[in-house]
Protein backbone atom coordinates (compact mmCIF):
# COMPACT_ATOMS: atom_id res chain seq x y z
CA UNK A 1 0.00 0.00 0.00
CA UNK A 2 1.55 3.67 -0.96
CA UNK A 3 0.93 6.34 1.79
CA UNK A 4 -1.03 8.95 1.32
CA UNK A 5 1.36 11.39 2.95
CA UNK A 6 3.70 12.56 0.27
CA UNK A 7 7.28 13.23 2.17
CA UNK A 8 9.26 15.93 0.31
CA UNK A 9 12.91 15.55 0.24
CA UNK A 10 15.83 17.55 -1.65
CA UNK A 11 18.66 20.07 -0.98
CA UNK A 12 16.49 23.07 -1.46
CA UNK A 13 13.41 21.75 0.24
CA UNK A 14 11.11 24.50 1.78
CA UNK A 15 8.95 22.32 3.53
CA UNK A 16 11.90 19.84 5.21
CA UNK A 17 10.19 19.87 8.54
CA UNK A 18 7.15 18.14 7.13
CA UNK A 19 8.90 14.75 7.51
CA UNK A 20 10.86 13.16 10.89
CA UNK A 21 14.12 12.48 10.37
CA UNK A 22 15.58 9.93 12.62
CA UNK A 23 19.35 9.95 13.20
CA UNK A 24 21.39 6.87 12.19
CA UNK A 25 22.46 4.71 15.00
CA UNK A 26 26.25 3.51 14.80
CA UNK A 27 24.68 0.10 14.73
CA UNK A 28 22.49 1.09 11.95
CA UNK A 29 25.31 2.45 9.85
CA UNK A 30 26.86 -0.86 10.41
CA UNK A 31 23.81 -2.75 9.35
CA UNK A 32 23.78 -0.56 6.15
CA UNK A 33 27.54 -1.40 5.54
CA UNK A 34 29.08 2.29 6.29
CA UNK A 35 30.12 3.73 9.02
CA UNK A 36 31.01 7.67 10.12
CA UNK A 37 34.05 7.23 8.45
CA UNK A 38 31.92 7.50 5.00
CA UNK A 39 31.46 11.06 6.33
CA UNK A 40 34.32 12.17 6.97
CA UNK A 41 36.63 14.11 5.14
CA UNK A 42 40.05 12.98 3.29
CA UNK A 43 42.92 14.60 1.64
CA UNK A 44 43.32 12.71 -1.61
CA UNK A 45 40.89 10.96 -4.17
CA UNK A 46 42.88 7.62 -3.59
CA UNK A 47 42.42 7.86 0.16
CA UNK A 48 38.01 8.48 -0.63
CA UNK A 49 38.68 5.35 -3.18
CA UNK A 50 39.66 3.03 0.21
CA UNK A 51 36.85 4.47 1.92
CA UNK A 52 33.64 3.55 1.07
CA UNK A 53 30.82 5.94 -0.06
CA UNK A 54 27.56 6.64 2.06
CA UNK A 55 25.76 4.83 -0.36
CA UNK A 56 23.38 2.23 0.63
CA UNK A 57 20.36 -0.55 -0.39
CA UNK A 58 17.19 -0.35 1.86
CA UNK A 59 14.40 -2.62 1.95
CA UNK A 60 11.08 -0.83 1.18
CA UNK A 61 9.15 -1.97 4.61
CA UNK A 62 5.78 0.40 3.84
CA UNK A 63 5.12 2.11 0.88
CA UNK A 64 5.83 5.65 0.38
CA UNK A 65 5.24 8.70 -1.81
CA UNK A 66 7.72 11.23 -1.91
CA UNK A 67 8.86 13.93 -4.29
CA UNK A 68 12.08 15.96 -4.60
CA UNK A 69 12.80 19.45 -4.94
CA UNK A 70 8.57 19.78 -5.60
CA UNK A 71 8.96 17.57 -8.79
CA UNK A 72 6.35 14.82 -9.89
CA UNK A 73 5.82 12.71 -7.00
CA UNK A 74 8.05 9.06 -6.89
CA UNK A 75 6.81 6.11 -5.05
CA UNK A 76 8.97 3.32 -3.15
CA UNK A 77 7.50 -0.32 -3.48
CA UNK A 78 6.87 -3.02 -0.49
CA UNK A 79 9.14 -5.62 -0.23
CA UNK A 80 11.63 -3.55 -3.12
CA UNK A 81 15.30 -2.96 -2.60
CA UNK A 82 16.49 0.55 -3.49
CA UNK A 83 19.65 2.02 -3.93
CA UNK A 84 20.41 5.43 -2.17
CA UNK A 85 22.60 7.76 -0.34
CA UNK A 86 22.43 7.52 3.58
CA UNK A 87 20.72 11.31 3.94
CA UNK A 88 17.79 9.98 1.84
CA UNK A 89 17.53 7.16 3.70
CA UNK A 90 17.29 9.37 6.74
CA UNK A 91 14.91 11.38 5.67
CA UNK A 92 12.68 9.01 4.27
CA UNK A 93 13.47 5.81 6.82
CA UNK A 94 10.04 6.90 9.23
CA UNK A 95 6.67 7.67 8.04
CA UNK A 96 6.15 11.23 8.87
CA UNK A 97 2.89 10.92 10.53
CA UNK A 98 3.05 7.77 12.80
CA UNK A 99 6.56 7.59 12.79
CA UNK A 100 6.47 3.81 12.04
CA UNK A 101 9.17 2.47 9.79
CA UNK A 102 9.17 2.24 6.19
CA UNK A 103 12.97 1.65 5.22
CA UNK A 104 15.35 -0.71 6.67
CA UNK A 105 18.74 -2.03 5.63
CA UNK A 106 18.53 -5.05 3.00
CA UNK A 107 20.42 -7.72 3.48
CA UNK A 108 22.42 -7.18 0.18
CA UNK A 109 24.57 -4.25 0.84
CA UNK A 110 26.19 -1.60 -1.70
CA UNK A 111 30.52 -2.04 -0.91
CA UNK A 112 29.68 -5.83 -1.78
CA UNK A 113 27.70 -4.99 -5.21
CA UNK A 114 29.94 -1.99 -6.49
CA UNK A 115 32.22 -2.13 -9.75
CA UNK A 116 33.21 1.35 -10.13
CA UNK A 117 34.32 2.49 -13.34
CA UNK A 118 38.01 3.04 -13.31
CA UNK A 119 38.75 3.58 -17.12
CA UNK A 120 38.16 0.38 -18.19
CA UNK A 121 37.05 -0.55 -21.81
CA UNK A 122 32.87 0.41 -22.76
CA UNK A 123 33.18 -1.48 -25.81
CA UNK A 124 29.30 -3.63 -25.55
CA UNK A 125 29.02 -2.78 -21.82
CA UNK A 126 26.47 -0.69 -20.06
CA UNK A 127 27.74 1.84 -17.41
CA UNK A 128 25.24 3.37 -14.65
CA UNK A 129 26.19 7.09 -13.39
CA UNK A 130 24.43 8.32 -10.59
CA UNK A 131 24.75 11.45 -8.80
CA UNK A 132 22.20 13.18 -5.63
CA UNK A 133 23.64 16.34 -6.64
CA UNK A 134 22.18 19.32 -8.65
CA UNK A 135 22.55 21.36 -12.24
CA UNK A 136 26.66 21.93 -11.27
CA UNK A 137 27.12 18.19 -10.47
CA UNK A 138 25.84 16.67 -13.70
CA UNK A 139 27.42 19.52 -15.41
CA UNK A 140 30.74 18.35 -14.20
CA UNK A 141 30.08 14.43 -15.43
CA UNK A 142 28.91 15.62 -18.71
CA UNK A 143 31.88 16.14 -20.64
CA UNK A 144 33.24 12.40 -19.26
CA UNK A 145 29.95 11.13 -20.46
CA UNK A 146 30.20 12.45 -24.08
CA UNK A 147 33.90 11.21 -24.79
CA UNK A 148 33.06 8.03 -23.50
CA UNK A 149 30.35 7.99 -25.88
CA UNK A 150 32.34 9.03 -28.80
CA UNK A 151 35.38 6.57 -27.92
CA UNK A 152 32.88 3.77 -27.02
CA UNK A 153 29.84 4.03 -29.44
CA UNK A 154 28.62 0.63 -29.26
CA UNK A 155 28.18 1.22 -25.07
CA UNK A 156 25.43 2.18 -22.99
CA UNK A 157 25.34 4.77 -20.37
CA UNK A 158 22.44 5.00 -17.89
CA UNK A 159 21.99 7.75 -15.55
CA UNK A 160 20.05 8.03 -12.56
CA UNK A 161 19.67 11.52 -10.98
CA UNK A 162 16.17 13.40 -9.60
CA UNK A 163 13.24 13.90 -11.45
CA UNK A 164 14.04 17.35 -11.48
CA UNK A 165 16.65 17.74 -13.71
CA UNK A 166 15.38 15.29 -16.46
CA UNK A 167 14.44 18.06 -18.77
CA UNK A 168 17.56 18.82 -19.18
CA UNK A 169 19.14 16.11 -19.13
CA UNK A 170 16.73 14.00 -21.60
CA UNK A 171 17.90 16.14 -23.78
CA UNK A 172 21.73 15.04 -23.63
CA UNK A 173 22.47 12.14 -26.94
CA UNK A 174 25.48 10.50 -24.54
CA UNK A 175 22.86 9.42 -22.16
CA UNK A 176 20.47 6.24 -23.38
CA UNK A 177 18.40 5.90 -20.49
CA UNK A 178 17.05 8.04 -17.64
CA UNK A 179 16.58 6.67 -14.23
CA UNK A 180 14.86 7.95 -11.41
CA UNK A 181 17.02 7.94 -8.08
CA UNK A 182 16.60 6.12 -5.72
CA UNK A 183 16.23 3.19 -8.27
CA UNK A 184 15.80 -0.51 -7.58
CA UNK A 185 18.88 -2.65 -7.37
CA UNK A 186 18.23 -4.58 -10.17
CA UNK A 187 19.88 -1.73 -12.08
CA UNK A 188 23.04 -2.49 -10.64
CA UNK A 189 23.22 -6.38 -11.45
CA UNK A 190 22.01 -5.14 -15.04
CA UNK A 191 24.92 -2.85 -15.24
CA UNK A 192 28.84 -4.07 -16.05
CA UNK A 193 30.10 -0.64 -14.10
CA UNK A 194 28.96 1.90 -11.75
CA UNK A 195 30.12 5.12 -11.11
CA UNK A 196 28.73 7.10 -7.96
CA UNK A 197 30.25 10.49 -7.06
CA UNK A 198 29.23 11.09 -3.54
CA UNK A 199 32.04 12.56 -1.42
CA UNK A 200 34.03 13.93 -4.53
CA UNK A 201 33.77 17.45 -3.79
CA UNK A 202 31.79 17.20 -0.05
CA UNK A 203 34.68 14.72 1.87
CA UNK A 204 37.90 15.40 -0.58
CA UNK A 205 40.09 17.96 0.41
CA UNK A 206 41.81 18.06 -3.05
CA UNK A 207 38.63 19.42 -4.02
CA UNK A 208 40.02 22.75 -2.29
CA UNK A 209 42.45 23.03 -4.69
CA UNK A 210 41.34 21.07 -7.89
CA UNK A 211 38.76 22.37 -9.99
CA UNK A 212 35.56 19.78 -9.93
CA UNK A 213 35.63 19.16 -13.52
CA UNK A 214 39.33 17.78 -13.07
CA UNK A 215 38.43 16.02 -10.14
CA UNK A 216 35.45 14.17 -11.63
CA UNK A 217 37.60 13.08 -14.63
CA UNK A 218 40.15 12.09 -12.39
CA UNK A 219 37.91 9.86 -10.29
CA UNK A 220 36.61 8.27 -13.65
CA UNK A 221 40.21 7.18 -13.90
CA UNK A 222 39.86 9.74 -17.29
CA UNK A 223 41.91 12.34 -16.75
CA UNK A 224 40.60 14.48 -19.69
CA UNK A 225 42.06 17.60 -20.68
CA UNK A 226 41.11 20.99 -19.32
CA UNK A 227 39.87 21.39 -22.93
CA UNK A 228 37.76 18.49 -23.35
CA UNK A 229 36.45 19.48 -20.01
CA UNK A 230 33.66 21.90 -20.85
CA UNK A 231 29.34 20.85 -20.68
CA UNK A 232 27.98 21.36 -24.34
CA UNK A 233 24.23 21.41 -24.38
CA UNK A 234 21.11 22.58 -26.60
CA UNK A 235 18.25 24.19 -25.46
CA UNK A 236 14.81 22.17 -25.72
CA UNK A 237 13.29 23.62 -29.12
CA UNK A 238 9.59 23.82 -27.84
CA UNK A 239 10.87 25.67 -24.94
CA UNK A 240 12.99 28.26 -26.84
CA UNK A 241 9.96 29.32 -29.06
CA UNK A 242 7.91 29.63 -25.71
CA UNK A 243 10.90 31.87 -24.34
CA UNK A 244 10.54 34.01 -27.54
CA UNK A 245 7.10 34.72 -27.57
CA UNK A 246 7.39 35.44 -23.64
CA UNK A 247 10.31 38.02 -24.67
CA UNK A 248 8.18 39.65 -27.14
CA UNK A 249 5.57 40.45 -24.59
CA UNK A 250 8.02 41.75 -22.00
CA UNK A 251 9.23 43.91 -24.83
CA UNK A 252 12.88 42.86 -24.80
CA UNK A 253 14.88 41.33 -28.15
CA UNK A 254 16.80 38.03 -28.15
CA UNK A 255 20.32 38.94 -27.11
CA UNK A 256 19.76 41.95 -25.48
CA UNK A 257 19.13 41.44 -21.59
CA UNK A 258 21.43 39.69 -19.21
CA UNK A 259 19.43 36.99 -16.98
CA UNK A 260 19.78 36.42 -12.96
CA UNK A 261 19.66 33.58 -10.72
CA UNK A 262 19.93 35.73 -7.21
CA UNK A 263 19.38 31.99 -5.23
CA UNK A 264 22.02 28.87 -5.00
CA UNK A 265 20.52 25.88 -3.97
CA UNK A 266 22.17 26.36 -0.31
CA UNK A 267 21.81 29.64 1.52
CA UNK A 268 25.08 29.99 2.89
CA UNK A 269 26.08 30.19 -1.14
CA UNK A 270 23.18 32.67 -1.48
CA UNK A 271 23.73 35.98 -1.17
CA UNK A 272 21.98 38.72 0.47
CA UNK A 273 19.16 40.96 -1.42
CA UNK A 274 21.33 43.89 -0.91
CA UNK A 275 24.19 42.69 -2.84
CA UNK A 276 21.90 41.95 -6.07
CA UNK A 277 20.07 45.44 -5.20
CA UNK A 278 23.46 46.88 -5.48
CA UNK A 279 24.48 45.50 -8.58
CA UNK A 280 21.15 45.42 -10.24
CA UNK A 281 20.90 49.23 -10.34
CA UNK A 282 24.77 49.82 -11.31
CA UNK A 283 23.63 47.40 -14.15
CA UNK A 284 20.68 49.40 -14.74
CA UNK A 285 22.67 52.63 -14.76
CA UNK A 286 24.79 51.08 -17.81
CA UNK A 287 21.40 50.65 -19.95
CA UNK A 288 21.39 46.51 -19.83
CA UNK A 289 18.21 45.21 -19.56
CA UNK A 290 17.73 42.39 -16.65
CA UNK A 291 15.76 39.14 -16.70
CA UNK A 292 15.79 37.36 -13.58
CA UNK A 293 15.04 33.92 -13.34
CA UNK A 294 13.79 31.45 -10.14
CA UNK A 295 11.59 28.54 -9.64
CA UNK A 296 7.60 29.58 -10.24
CA UNK A 297 7.17 29.46 -6.29
CA UNK A 298 9.50 32.25 -5.78
CA UNK A 299 7.33 34.49 -8.29
CA UNK A 300 5.97 36.99 -5.86
CA UNK A 301 9.41 36.96 -3.65
CA UNK A 302 10.93 38.04 -7.59
CA UNK A 303 8.09 41.06 -7.70
CA UNK A 304 8.64 42.07 -4.15
CA UNK A 305 12.38 42.61 -4.53
CA UNK A 306 12.24 44.55 -8.33
CA UNK A 307 9.51 46.58 -6.23
CA UNK A 308 11.86 47.34 -4.13
CA UNK A 309 13.98 49.28 -6.23
CA UNK A 310 11.99 51.96 -6.73
CA UNK A 311 12.78 52.34 -10.18
CA UNK A 312 11.75 55.19 -12.62
CA UNK A 313 8.78 54.24 -14.69
CA UNK A 314 11.36 53.85 -17.99
CA UNK A 315 13.66 51.89 -16.08
CA UNK A 316 11.15 49.64 -14.86
CA UNK A 317 10.71 48.45 -18.18
CA UNK A 318 14.23 47.00 -18.33
CA UNK A 319 13.76 44.82 -15.48
CA UNK A 320 11.63 41.73 -15.88
CA UNK A 321 10.60 38.53 -13.53
CA UNK A 322 10.46 35.11 -15.44
CA UNK A 323 10.29 33.16 -12.65
CA UNK A 324 6.16 32.38 -13.26
CA UNK A 325 7.63 30.94 -16.75
CA UNK A 326 10.58 28.90 -15.51
CA UNK A 327 8.37 25.56 -14.87
CA UNK A 328 11.58 22.62 -16.10
CA UNK A 329 15.00 23.50 -16.20
CA UNK A 330 14.92 23.27 -19.71
CA UNK A 331 12.71 26.68 -19.25
CA UNK A 332 16.01 28.38 -17.81
CA UNK A 333 18.04 26.52 -20.32
CA UNK A 334 16.25 27.90 -23.08
CA UNK A 335 15.62 31.37 -21.57
CA UNK A 336 19.64 31.46 -21.16
CA UNK A 337 20.19 30.43 -24.65
CA UNK A 338 18.66 34.17 -25.61
CA UNK A 339 20.56 36.09 -23.27
CA UNK A 340 23.65 38.29 -23.74
CA UNK A 341 25.28 37.15 -20.75
CA UNK A 342 24.09 34.98 -17.48
CA UNK A 343 24.79 36.55 -13.74
CA UNK A 344 24.83 34.23 -10.78
CA UNK A 345 26.11 33.32 -7.28
CA UNK A 346 28.23 29.64 -6.79
CA UNK A 347 25.04 27.98 -9.01
CA UNK A 348 23.59 26.13 -11.67
CA UNK A 349 22.97 29.34 -14.02
CA UNK A 350 26.49 30.28 -14.33
CA UNK A 351 27.13 26.62 -15.74
CA UNK A 352 24.45 26.34 -17.78
CA UNK A 353 25.39 29.03 -19.54
CA UNK A 354 29.05 27.86 -20.11
CA UNK A 355 27.04 24.92 -21.30
CA UNK A 356 25.45 26.86 -23.95
CA UNK A 357 28.34 29.08 -25.20
CA UNK A 358 26.65 32.31 -23.54
CA UNK A 359 29.14 34.64 -21.38
CA UNK A 360 28.72 34.42 -17.74
CA UNK A 361 29.77 36.25 -14.32
CA UNK A 362 29.72 34.63 -11.06
CA UNK A 363 29.96 35.84 -7.42
CA UNK A 364 31.92 33.36 -5.44
CA UNK A 365 31.74 33.15 -1.72
CA UNK A 366 32.17 29.82 0.44
CA UNK A 367 34.24 28.61 -2.76
CA UNK A 368 36.75 30.18 -5.09
CA UNK A 369 36.15 30.10 -8.80
CA UNK A 370 39.09 28.39 -9.43
CA UNK A 371 37.62 25.13 -8.32
CA UNK A 372 34.40 25.26 -10.31
CA UNK A 373 34.81 27.76 -13.24
CA UNK A 374 38.99 27.18 -14.19
CA UNK A 375 37.80 25.68 -17.39
CA UNK A 376 35.41 27.90 -18.87
CA UNK A 377 36.15 30.33 -21.53
CA UNK A 378 33.11 32.44 -21.76
CA UNK A 379 32.92 32.93 -17.88
CA UNK A 380 34.70 35.77 -15.81
CA UNK A 381 33.57 35.65 -11.53
CA UNK A 382 34.91 37.71 -8.55
CA UNK A 383 36.32 35.88 -5.38
CA UNK A 384 34.74 37.67 -2.55
CA UNK A 385 37.02 38.78 0.08
CA UNK A 386 36.11 38.74 3.87
CA UNK A 387 37.28 40.72 7.00
CA UNK A 388 36.85 37.73 9.11
CA UNK A 389 39.09 35.81 7.30
CA UNK A 390 36.72 33.08 6.93
CA UNK A 391 36.38 32.57 3.34
CA UNK A 392 36.28 30.80 1.54
CA UNK A 393 35.08 28.04 3.86
CA UNK A 394 34.41 24.91 1.13
CA UNK A 395 31.47 24.52 3.53
CA UNK A 396 28.81 22.28 1.50
CA UNK A 397 25.88 22.62 4.20
CA UNK A 398 21.82 23.20 4.01
CA UNK A 399 22.54 25.80 7.03
CA UNK A 400 22.68 29.49 6.88
CA UNK A 401 26.84 30.35 7.46
CA UNK A 402 27.64 30.28 10.93
CA UNK A 403 28.93 34.02 10.72
CA UNK A 404 25.73 35.34 8.62
CA UNK A 405 24.70 38.92 8.93
CA UNK A 406 21.50 40.00 10.85
CA UNK A 407 19.95 39.29 7.23
CA UNK A 408 21.41 35.75 7.17
CA UNK A 409 23.73 36.63 4.72
CA UNK A 410 26.42 35.08 4.84
CA UNK A 411 29.51 37.31 5.85
CA UNK A 412 31.63 36.81 2.77
CA UNK A 413 29.73 38.83 0.82
CA UNK A 414 29.38 41.88 2.73
CA UNK A 415 32.52 43.12 1.03
CA UNK A 416 31.91 42.78 -2.28
CA UNK A 417 33.54 45.19 -4.64
CA UNK A 418 30.67 46.28 -6.99
CA UNK A 419 32.57 48.25 -9.23
CA UNK A 420 34.88 45.68 -9.91
CA UNK A 421 32.20 43.52 -10.76
CA UNK A 422 30.91 45.76 -13.47
CA UNK A 423 34.44 46.13 -14.78
CA UNK A 424 34.45 42.28 -15.27
CA UNK A 425 30.84 42.06 -16.63
CA UNK A 426 31.76 44.81 -19.20
CA UNK A 427 34.96 43.81 -20.62
CA UNK A 428 32.99 40.31 -20.87
CA UNK A 429 29.99 41.59 -22.65
CA UNK A 430 32.50 44.02 -25.32
CA UNK A 431 35.14 40.97 -25.94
Amino acid sequence: MIMNNTVEIGRNNVNIDRFYRKPLTAMELHSLGISIDNFQTVETLEELRNNPTNIIVAECKKGVMFTQNRSRVQQLVKKMNYVMNAGVYGQLHYEPSTRTEVLKPASLQFKKIYKPYLGQDLTNKTLLVFRQGGIGDLLFIKPNLDYLKEKYPSCIIKIACGPQYQSMVKEWDCIDEMIDLPFTVDHIFRSNYQIVFEGVIERCKESEKTCSYNLFSKWMGLNLSDDLLIPKQEPNEKCTEECLKQLEEMNIKPKDFIIIQMRASSPIRTPGQNVWKKLTLKLIEKGHNIIFTDSPQKTADIDKFISSLKLSDDDSKKVKNYSSHSNLISDTIALTSLSKLAIGTDSSLVHIAESLGIKSFAIMGPFPGKVRLSTYKNNDWIDVPSNSNCSPCFIHSQKPCKNSSMEGESLCYMNLDYDLCIEKIERLLNN
